[in-house]
């Protein structure tokens, strides 16, 4: 697959390679670790709001730091440098002055900073949770950005929790002193709020133990109203993003179908007017946004139009729903140039003259450009990884299949380059989350690291993830170790039963959940696997679940989709469905990686479980950061982790015909060196 495109007719005449060609080809070489684990070369590119200029982060010293381009100058400059931190998450206030967040060791406690455009004046100006105590009480009580306001260069719109301790209202932030004045009180346990496109906050999202309110304010006598509410998990529909006339507004609406599709609603006349795109088997919104702030990501709005000129969503692929005529030409000219390439809108220029492209597929890690649109001419800015060469990467196909209770399910599947499908060796690979996530065609580091090393990998999206109906998510509440765990089985079995895997040599390895779908496929199926990676997963569901400590909206989805640890039956599920509880029953090598400092699955997950490991005299192997949290961020530390994982599965992936060999136990401090 061609990357640059200069023009759209040159681009035009390049031909596409055909699946004919990719099979008659040898298998590729196998490539250094840091190939797939490296930083990219650049990624979050975001425009100034005259568009001369683009917010960027670019590797320094092997840590994300802040650049900007200047399209004009046609230059890249540095403007941070940390080395023990990265840059996450850049916007503009205004043409001159660009907010920033940092991580602190994994703790999700980011600290706002700000910094000139030609990177004079930076500071801090809202610390992260963690450092409560050491700056002004007030600004630990910011939460995120809400967005600039329109004519005022000093101060932008945050949520912060002014009123109440984990309610959040919306304030207006000094970008200078990070004093935070209230604007907006919440008007109750906010998920999210909405602003129309003159600004103004119009609408929230409520939760109240397990009810979903939408919320409406009146601009003029500041009153909230309730426009409609609905039982989480039943259905009911959610705002997405205003239209330009700020009067319609797009939704997402389940109320009488299976999956969710995108309305126009009138908010004067409070009826919905028309559906806009509908899916039989998607939701129709972007992978993943289920778990966002907002689902505003799935609406392509251009300012110079003041309207919503397309929809994106997550379908066997991203999907556009176009509602503008010369945007639907556009992409129909990208797909003829560049086809099995999904080419995304990002953001337009204010005055529309300049669009950030951003083209990747498969195999490709993605390719960022800039659309002239007075020359018509599409110009590569920058390739996100250059030394990722998309022809030596494995293709990722959609598959179905119907597990044990009848239930269709859907995934993807990466056959190793050059290989025959045919008793290969197997990677399970299941999402985190789990619910409200789910995996999509697109490249992913992971993926393409075992296709390279000759492994056949497979994704599943088993039932309690996300963007298949609420109804498929709900299939999965309090079904971890149970049918979440069948539907995982029932892949496996289904690929050996096809002759494409080698039933001797299947691996699972996950992260978050999928660290915990790791150690209950070891546990509770040791038939199935010869070897298993559990990256920061769950394994002690009583503790995990028990020690939950956070808002009364939060604990009622815990109730609601996990367990409530008042009842006895409950309590007795997340017993017989935690992998540390029956650890003897494990025959196969593990290893397991944690950060210290994980707010979300605690370290004592991975010692409870290493633990058992060791009282069972198991094989198992533990990595263990001290300044990393949910995954490891540091470059370095990722790509220490995969070249062990690389080493894990040379020493216990036996060849064809061969049985596994169990090693010692060992404990692996890192960072290593």
């Amino acid at each position: 697959m061609k990357r640059l495109l200069l023009s759209l007719l040159v681009a035009a005449s390049l031909p596409a390679a055909t699946p004919s060609a990719l099979l008659a080809e040898p298998p590729v070489p196998i490539l250094p670790v840091a190939t797939f684990f490296q930083a990219p070369e650049i990624t979050s590119l975001t425009f100034s709001p005259n568009g001369k200029c683009i917010a960027c982060l670019v590797p320094y010293q092997h840590r994300l730091n802040l650049a900007v381009i200047d399209l004009e100058k046609g230059t890249k400059n540095l403007l941070t440098n940390f080395t023990d931190r990265q840059v996450i998450r850049p916007r503009w206030a205004t043409d001159d002055r660009i907010l920033f967040e940092v991580d602190d060791a994994g703790q999700e406690s980011f600290a706002l900073n700000a910094v000139n455009r030609d990177g004079s004046d930076p500071a801090m100006i809202a610390s992260g949770y963690s450092k409560a105590g050491t700056v002004n009480e007030v600004n630990v009580r910011f939460r995120s950005v809400l967005g600039s306001i329109e004519g005022d260069a000093k101060n932008i719109l945050v949520l912060a929790n002014l009123t109440y301790s984990d309610w959040s209202d919306v304030a207006v932030m000094n970008l200078k002193t990070g004093n935070m004045t209230k604007l907006i009180e919440a008007p109750g346990n906010v998920d999210y709020y909405i602003r129309d496109r003159a600004g103004q906050v119009r609408l929230a999202v409520v939760s109240d133990h397990g009810i979903r309110r939408v919320l409406s304010r009146d601009p003029k006598t500041k009153e909230w109203t309730k426009l409609t509410e609905h039982r989480r998990g039943q259905p009911g529909w959610e705002p997405i993003a205003f239209d330009g006339d700020n009067r319609t507004l797009f939704i997402l609406s389940g109320i009488g179908r299976k999956t969710s599709a995108v309305c126009r609603y009138d908010t004067v006349m409070h009826q919905e007017i028309d559906v806009v795109l509908a899916d039989d088997t998607y939701d129709a919104v972007d992978a993943n946004a289920a778990v966002a702030t907002s689902f505003s990501p799935s609406t392509i709005y251009d300012p110079s139009k003041h309207k919503v000129v397309g929809l994106s969503y997550a379908a066997d692929r991203t999907r556009f729903r176009w509602l503008d005529a010369d945007m639907q030409r556009l992409q129909e000219k990208l797909e003829k140039a560049l086809p099995d390439t999904v080419h995304q809108p990002r953001q337009f220029t204010e005055d529309g003259s300049k669009i950030i492209y951003f083209s990747f597929s498969d195999r490709d890690p993605g390719v960022y450009y800039v659309y002239d649109r007075a020359h018509q001419k599409l110009n590569e800015l920058a390739v996100l990884k250059p030394a990722i060469d998309p022809e030596k990467m494995a293709a990722v196909q959609l598959v179905t299949y119907t597990a044990r209770d009848g239930l269709v399910l859907h995934g993807y599947l990466a056959l190793p380059k050059g290989r025959a499908a045919k008793n290969l060796p197997l990677v399970l690979h299941p999402h985190g989350g789990p619910y409200g996530i789910r995996d999509e065609w697109t490249y992913t580091d992971e993926v393409q690291f075992y296709a390279n090393r000759g492994y056949a990998v497979l994704q599943v999206d088993y039932r309690g993830s996300g963007g298949y109906g609420t109804w498929f998510q709900a299939a999965g509440y309090k079904k971890w170790g149970l049918e979440m765990q069948d539907d995982l089985t029932d892949g496996v079995k289904w690929l050996i039963a096809q002759g494409i895997v080698d039933p001797g040599r299947v691996v699972i390895s996950g992260a978050s959940y999928g660290g915990y779908a790791t150690m209950a496929g070891l546990t509770f199926t040791p038939e199935l696997y010869c070897a298993g990676v559990n990256y920061v997963g769950v394994t002690n569901l009583t503790t995990q679940w028990g020690k939950y400590h956070g808002t009364e909206s939060q604990l009622g989805v815990v109730l609601e989709w996990f367990a409530d640890m008042d009842k006895a039956a409950d309590r007795k599920r997340a017993y017989d469905t935690s992998p540390c509880n029956f650890a003897d029953r494990i025959r196969v090598p593990v290893l397991m990686a944690y950060g210290k400092n994980d707010p979300r699955v605690y370290i004592d997950q991975g010692y409870d479980m290493e633990a058992a490991l060791k009282k069972a005299g198991k094989t198992y192997e533990m990595i263990i950061e001290s300044d990393e949290g949910h995954g490891f961020r540091m470059e370095e530390r990722r790509i220490a982790f995969f070249t062990k994982v690389d080493e894990f599965l040379k020493k216990n992936v036996p060849p064809p015909g061969a049985s596994v060999t169990l090693g010692p136990t060992k404990v692996i401090e890192l960072p290593a060196k």
